[in-house]
């Protein structure tokens, strides 16, 4: 049977599985749950929800904005046909009276209407209204004061068996005119009773979630909802909310779907609620018959897909294995060819064929790398040792300067790659003094003005040297630019600051710090303690201070390779000039 398998093709063997692990459970899912979906049971539910808090919170809203509309147009009116005087005086005249009177006749709905000054004074023009009519009044003139703004107060009984609200706000440049009313929001009484049939409660709330009307439900559900987690969440953060939570009524803890509104202007929210097992009831009965049914079948086709998945994921696995080695540079491992199917046996050998004829190329390639990275740097410093043996007082200066300027590099926390580039360039850097004429390199005295001239175009020659050869261009900064002083007073071009490259800068401190300490025609070698006391006072002038902290450090840590002091050297010299010429 094994043996068998292992000669089967892989896409039959994946075909077979997919049909009996995917095809089989799917297909008698799908019968089931094309009877009853659960997640469109629950969308119905929770969009019934929805629609009923909108509506309710939509329709409150616009009367409440309504009532506050006309009576502010109330209150600019009177601000405008008010005659000369105090607003005391305003309060008691006759057209006062009669402009009210005109009010409330033309809008019906309001019960009361009361026109005051800030302090509370002023005449009352209603029918007859409840003492909770009356207490809201007060309330919304006190919560006037306090924040100016309009201000809702919500009563259940206005005066007339229907609920009503009232509301208050101060008009005119000085809001020196209040106005409150009271007005009738019977309809809200109809609609709230529509939405509440069967087991659906509605509920208004304020704004610190305290219940101010609801139908369908009683006292004790009442006080549940005001600490349910839905109305906490909208205290919190009045937005439309459709939640789940638990509610505590009678003992008996009870899961609620509800959704909340906002009622704009006053702060409101409309909350309409359902038990969650009569909204969910039938999707739930659903999900159960289709768990138990799916349950059997997956876990039959799991068991098989079980199987045959480890037969062939082994194999692949152990490939994908290999090649993380072979990504990392590792080309030795090899991997078992036994597998399910002929195109893992198959893959495994080419695998290996594979893998073995690139180790053989990537260690050839190597070699040819190595040896054509030793040549180079071979023939680079044949080169430079070419260029140096001219000048008899600087042989081995380019080697020096190299390592001293690598050793900075490192210092300064470059990377390998960087730091390699930074002693090519440094190797390199009087490359330009094959252009000078000997008589100059080898004068044995102190050069003179025009001599000093000549002597300072190679930087310039060495680049223009380099820049025909495209693998060192790179290091051509070094090369031009290692003469530059940070204060601009360098050459060739007088760069100034980091205009001149990092790379240039630390050669520069290197070349300095082997010329000091190196037999010169014009003078003797500095003792290298000199040589570094020289360089930090030139800091921030001549050299990057960044780049002679570097230095610096390396020195104290004995990782500069201090040239061994010859017969002649002064270890208190005068002082020298700041420009070099190595």
């Amino acid at each position: 049977m094994k043996g068998l398998m292992s000669r089967l093709p892989l896409r039959l063997l994946v075909f077979l599985t997919l049909l009996l692990a995917g095809i089989v459970p799917l297909a008698v899912s799908s019968l089931l749950l094309v009877r009853q979906n659960r997640d469109i049971l629950e969308t119905q539910e929770k969009s019934y929800l929805t629609r009923s808090a909108q509506f309710l919170s939509v329709e409150l809203s616009a009367s409440l904005t309504a009532a506050r509309r006309q009576l502010a147009q109330l209150g600019e009116t009177m601000k405008s046909l008010q005659a000369e005087g105090s607003v005391e005086e305003q309060l008691g005249s006759p057209w006062l009276k009669q402009r009210v009177a005109s009010f409330l006749e033309q809008h019906p709905s309001f019960l009361a209407v009361r026109v005051m000054n800030r302090q509370g004074s002023g005449p009352q023009y209603a029918v007859p209204i409840s003492t909770e009519a009356v207490s809201a009044l007060k309330s919304a003139f006190e919560g006037l004061q306090e924040d100016g703004r309009p201000v809702y107060r919500f009563v259940p009984d206005g005066g007339n068996g229907t609920p009503a609200a009232v509301v208050a706000l101060a008009v005119g440049a000085d809001k020196d005119l209040v106005l409150e009313g009271v007005f009738e929001v019977g309809t809200l009484g109809e609609f709230f009773q529509e939405q509440a049939q069967g087991e659906v409660g509605v509920f208004l709330i304020d704004r610190a979630g305290s219940v101010l009307w609801s139908e369908g439900s009683n006292e004790e559900i009442d006080r549940a909802i005001a600490g349910a987690d839905l109305v906490r969440d909208f205290t919190n953060m009045p937005l439309n909310l459709t939640a789940e939570y638990p509610l505590a009524v009678g003992g008996r803890v009870q899961e609620m779907l509800g959704r909340v509104s906002p009622v704009s202007e006053p702060g409101w929210g409309v909350v309409v609620q359902k038990p969650a097992a009569t909204a969910f009831g039938a999707a739930r009965q659903m999900a159960l018959q289709t768990a138990l049914s799916t349950a059997v079948l997956i876990g039959l086709a799991g068991l098989l897909a079980a199987w045959v998945s480890r037969r062939i994921s082994r194999p692949v696995q152990e490939l994908t294995d290999t090649t993380h080695e072979i990504a990392a540079g590792s080309f030795g491992k090899r991997v078992e060819v036994t597998g399910l199917g002929l195109e893992i046996e198959q893959l495994g050998h080419d695998f290996n064929r594979m893998n073995q004829h690139i180790q053989s190329y990537v260690e050839r390639l190597q070699l040819a790398a190595q040896a054509n990275r030793e040549l180079f740097i071979g023939s680079m410093r044949a080169f430079v040792a070419a260029i140096d043996a001219k000048d008899p007082y600087t042989r081995g200066h380019s080697e020096r300067v190299a390592a001293h300027s690598r050793t900075i590099a490192k210092r300064l926390g470059l990377d390998k790659d960087l730091q390699h580039r930074v002693w090519v360039g440094a190797l390199l850097h009087d490359v330009g003094k094959i252009g000078i004429e000997d008589r100059i390199l080898k004068k044995g005295g102190v050069l003179t003005d025009d001599e000093f001239e000549q002597m300072k175009l190679h930087p310039v020659i060495g680049a223009e040297i380099m820049s025909r050869i495209e693998q060192l261009r790179e290091m051509i900064p070094a090369i031009r630019w290692h003469h530059e002083a940070w204060n601009g007073s360098g050459y060739p071009d007088g760069l100034v600051g980091d205009k001149a490259p990092l790379m240039a800068r630390i050669v520069g401190v290197a070349d300095t710090f082997d010329a000091i300490t190196t037999n010169r025609p014009y003078q003797r070698a500095y003792e290298t303690e000199f040589a570094v006391k020289r360089i930090t006072e030139l800091a921030g002038q001549r050299f990057d201070a960044k780049v002679v902290s570097a230095f610096l450090q390396a020195f104290k840590a004995g990782e500069v390779q201090v040239r061994k002091a010859a017969s002649g050297e002064r270890d208190a010299p005068e002082p020298m000039p700041v420009a070099v010429v190595s």
